[in-house]
């Protein structure tokens, strides 16, 4: 094989693996924030999920109905090629900042497809939680 042919079939090549390299596009037809969005927390569980190469792309705190218990909806968005695993789980506060203890304070595995998002959802255990912790780890996945 002579040099022209291997320069012939790199300069070949070269194109195709950056075709491979785009960028994922997401669009929302939401034009303006929920008034449930929780914006400056929104801010510190996207700078979290960053460490895992992951974004939040929204984070709400409700009033379910008709229970009237506090609920979390938090949407995660893995905008890599790859997916990504990790565990994560909310623990409730009450007003005092004080964790009230629940057996729904479990650890949860979830993976996001690459391009992919998931909404991670959690619902409080009593009447009396008015705040949340959003605890999130590594997977050896």
């Amino acid at each position: 094989m002579s040099i022209r042919t291997v320069v012939a079939a790199s300069l070949l090549v070269l194109p195709l693996s950056l075709a491979s390299c785009g960028t994922v596009n997401s669009v929302s037809t939401r034009s303006e924030q929920a008034s449930d969005q929780v914006s400056d927390t929104q801010v510190q569980v996207h700078d979290l999920l960053m460490q895992i190469f992951l974004r939040c792309k929204s984070l709400r705190m409700y009033h379910s109905e008709p229970s009237g218990l506090m609920e979390a909806q938090i949407d995660v968005e893995n905008s890599g090629f790859n997916d990504r695993s990790f565990g994560w789980r909310v623990v409730w506060l009450d007003q005092r900042g004080n964790r009230i203890a629940s057996k729904t304070n479990i650890w949860n595995a979830t993976s996001v497809p690459a391009g992919g998002s998931v909404t991670l959802t959690s619902l409080a255990p009593t009447l009396t939680a008015t705040d949340m912790s959003f605890e999130i780890r590594r997977s050896n996945n």
